[in-house]
């Protein structure tokens, strides 16, 4: 069985964003080139509006694709298949963005991975198609690692609850060499498809990253992880919607990033070819992965510290402001008692605010963290049972 696919961040943004008209004539533009498309599979990042998903969802199913999707947008997620589907799912990332940060949209995007299941020559084959998380903290890489850590951990649980094989695609937002990408490749048994660093999805040659000053890269991928007993080869590992199209007087790329595909040759083992690998739960990759989810759940707790003294901080000055308001005589300072009482109750919002960030947005992230290490542990436990 060859499988021909694709994975593409659309970079669907609402146009209020301030990219005038390029969004919508971005997507039709995508929309004409799937008929001619090839492709067997198209794993779909970034489809953040009705608009956008509307677009690419009558386009797909002209181009003779079943087109399924993330329940109300969540995630932004498509995949779109020339293959019978059989089922599909959607998890969304137990580790979210912080809910203060709204330009950055991680929180309120609600990120995770949409699992389809499609019909194969010789038994089904399951679609991951997902999307981590971009920058936690500018400043920290190692703390953004952990982060896309602790999804990518979520979503090896799900591998090894799979049967069959399965194909994990889409923007991991990291590249080869980093932590995150060479934990997940040893503890998934996933192989990458395209010749790792090969095929630079984010570059200056984009006309929307003309400007970038840092080396270019892939950060969009295609893995395997075939079924016991199947061989797989890879070819024809290229760019994928990396042409330019006029709009509006300029030449303007399909999105920010290139897409990336190859082609999938998956069969039952009878000829000579890439044998499955098996994964890895070896004590030195479970001890990067352990050191990166504690800095994680460090920072998290950090976070929630910091918040809770800020709550006590403004819950003071509101105490002390509303105090000060009872106490000044009315008939000589009623000016600076309305005022004190004013001040005590605008303090009160962000008393509650942080209030809240500290134990419902602190202990979600901590959850996150200790969901992945509990993930961590069945693998390790399942890797020593052989010699148990």
């Amino acid at each position: 069985m060859v499988l021909r696919l694709g994975t593409f961040n659309v970079w669907g943004l609402p146009e209020a964003f301030g990219f005038g008209d390029d969004v919508s004539s971005r997507m039709r533009l995508i929309v004409e080139r799937l008929s001619a498309s090839d492709l067997d599979v198209l794993m779909i990042q970034e489809a953040w509006t009705s608009e956008v998903r509307d677009t690419l969802r009558e386009g797909g199913r002209a181009a003779g694709f079943e087109v399924v999707r993330s329940p109300d947008g969540h995630g932004g997620l498509m995949t779109l298949s020339r293959r019978p589907i059989r089922e599909t799912r959607f998890e969304r990332f137990h580790f979210r963005g912080d809910p203060e940060r709204l330009a950055g949209g991680e929180f309120l995007g609600g990120k995770g991975f949409l699992e389809t299941r499609i019909e194969g020559d010789h038994g089904d084959v399951s679609i991951v198609n997902t999307h981590l998380h971009a920058r936690y903290r500018r400043s920290r890489p190692r703390l953004n690692s952990a982060v896309r850590l602790a999804q990518l951990i979520q979503v090896v649980g799900h591998l090894f609850e799979t049967q069959g094989s399965v194909v994990v695609g889409g923007d991991f937002n990291c590249s080869v060499g980093e932590l995150e990408y060479e934990i997940f490749r040893r503890l998934s048994g996933a192989s990458e498809l395209g010749g790792g660093s090969r095929h630079p999805t984010l570059s200056r040659t984009n006309y929307y990253k003309r400007h970038r000053t840092a080396e270019d890269k892939r950060i969009d991928f295609l893995f395997v992880r075939p079924a016991p007993g199947d061989q797989w080869r890879a070819s024809d590992a290229r760019l994928l919607f990396a042409e330019s199209a006029r709009i509006r007087a300029i030449d303007r790329s399909l999105s920010d990033h290139f897409g990336f595909r190859a082609a999938l040759t998956l069969e039952p083992a009878r000829w000579v070819g890439s044998q499955s690998r098996e994964a890895s739960a070896d004590a030195e990759v479970l001890a990067l992965a352990y050191d990166l989810l504690d800095l994680g759940n460090r920072e998290a707790e950090q976070r929630a510290d910091g918040h809770r003294q800020h709550a006590w901080g403004y819950g003071l000055a509101s105490a002390a402001c509303l105090l000060l308001g009872e106490q000044v005589p009315v008939d000589r300072r009623a000016f600076l008692r309305r005022s004190a009482k004013a001040v005590g109750c605008g303090l009160f919002a962000p008393t509650v605010g942080y209030g809240v960030l500290a134990h419902f947005d602190g202990e979600g992230k901590r959850d996150a963290f200790a969901d992945a290490r509990a993930i961590l542990a069945r693998l390790e436990a399942r890797a020593a049972a052989p010699s148990a």
